[in-house]
């Protein structure tokens, strides 16, 4: 791929992929959007991810996981800055995503 760092590109995604890291890979990288991580952060501001409380004279605590912010469907489009390590991600994913420099 011949994409300049700092550009912006469109990725979007033609085929679901089949490995499990290349799913995680392709999340990480559509979690980069910008409106993407904007929902992220709204919905880790609406909700408490560390609860604590006393039990038996103890500290006990329960901390909640995350959804994956992005989700992937084939048809889908996603626009990322481009980074050397996002340019990286989309190069052991380009099977599965049209990239476009926009």
């Amino acid at each position: 791929m011949d994409i300049a760092p700092g550009a912006t590109v469109s990725i979007e995604i033609t085929a679901m992929p089949r490995r499990e890291s290349a799913r995680k890979t392709l999340c990480r990288v559509c979690g980069k959007d910008p409106a993407v991580a904007k929902h992220h952060r709204k919905q880790n501001s609406r909700r408490p991810s560390w609860q604590e409380w006393i039990r038996g004279g103890k500290f006990w605590h329960h901390q909640m996981k995350s959804k994956p912010a992005a989700k992937l469907e084939s048809g889908k489009v996603f626009n990322v800055r481009a980074s050397v390590d996002v340019m990286r991600d989309l190069e052991s994913v380009k099977d599965c995503v049209k990239v476009t420099v926009r």
